[in-house]
């Protein structure tokens, strides 16, 4: 066995003893769940380990994300099997409101008794017993959206960024978006065995979709306005990225509330400007306009065109070619 694979083993080991140990049998004493909605690229991890430093709260890292399958799973601590036996795919979905297996299983997991070391991996194991608050960050949650808030009520964020900046952003993050570049001729949204045909709602508007960066820009606007169509005005409150880097005085306010606690605004801003850990190094530029208008540096007046033909499909006015966002328009929302 090479020294790398050793090495490999080990770290996997000492992982799965530290899960063991610190997390899988833990007794939680009070819990809270949060849960903040967004997209890829758009800054939920950002906002999350923010959450998490303020109200010293475990995290859960995207329960809905469709990984794959394990050997053993019944006894497998990285096995998320109870969850993808449901096969929701990239973009979950589950048409009836009556689907007891669905309903068991969520009700499980949001109490806190489905663990496993995806879910789990970057929690603070040594707080994992008393923290009072659970940060569950969903990058792929948007369609599921109604159904946690209608089922649950939990108080949630819903993150929004500008979709060009979100585009822009994803083709220059690398391997994980060249797909978006070489495939967007043949992109849909799939239905599944839970989502019945609710998909087939968007077959008339994948020919908007002429580009790597316009399909980025129509998965943006198209989960975003499906979460804004279905607000829950009572416990979920709109959170603009933009605001977290030049206005956070106002993100501050609006999450302090929402949780009805006393947050540390100088830890708020420190961990603000504290670079996220799936961002790359030296990727946020020191200025925050600077930061915010990077994507107009790589978008084309092609892109711009075509992602406005996108806001325009889907009534999406919360953004435009402008930088910053439309905020008198929220009280469309």
């Amino acid at each position: 066995m090479n020294l790398n694979r050793k090495t490999f083993y080990l770290t996997k080991i000492k992982e799965v003893s530290n899960f063991l140990v610190n997390i899988k049998f833990s007794k939680i004493k009070k819990n809270e769940n949060i849960l903040i909605y967004g997209i890829s690229r758009g800054g939920t991890t950002l906002l999350a380990e923010t959450l998490v430093s303020v109200l010293k709260a475990r995290l859960v890292w995207e329960p809905l994300f469709p990984y794959g399958d394990v050997k053993f799973h019944k006894i497998n601590p990285f096995s998320v099997e109870p969850y993808a036996k449901f096969k929701l795919g990239w973009h979950p979905y589950v048409a009836s409101h009556d689907d007891k297996q669905v309903h068991n299983y969520f009700d499980k997991y949001f109490a806190l008794k489905i663990r496993n070391i995806r879910f789990l991996r970057f929690t603070n194991q040594n707080s994992f017993s008393e923290s009072q608050h659970t940060i569950h960050k969903f990058c792929f949650g948007n369609f599921m959206y109604p159904y946690f808030q209608k089922r649950y009520g939990f108080k949630s964020i819903l993150l929004l960024r500008h979709p060009f900046a979100i585009a822009a952003s994803s083709l220059g993050f690398g391997d994980n978006f060249n797909w978006h570049k070489e495939n967007y001729t043949n992109w849909n949204y799939p239905d599944t065995p839970k989502s019945d045909d609710f998909f087939k709602s968007y077959d008339d508007n994948y020919s908007l979709i002429v580009s790597g960066f316009s399909l980025l820009v129509f998965q943006a606007v198209t989960q975003f306005s499906y979460a804004l169509n279905n607000l829950d005005h009572e416990n979920t409150i709109i959170v603009f990225y933009e605001d977290l880097v030049v206005e956070p005085k106002e993100a501050y306010s609006s999450i302090q509330k929402l949780v009805d606690l006393h947050i540390d605004y100088d830890l708020f801003l420190k961990m603000l400007d504290k670079q996220s850990f799936s961002s790359k190094k030296d990727h946020t530029e020191k200025e925050g306009l600077a930061q915010l208008s990077k994507w107009k540096k790589v978008a084309t007046k092609q892109d711009i065109k075509d992602g406005i033909k996108i806001f325009e499909a889907f009534d999406f006015r919360l953004y435009s070619e402008d930088v910053l966002p439309l905020k008198t328009n929220i009280n469309n929302v």
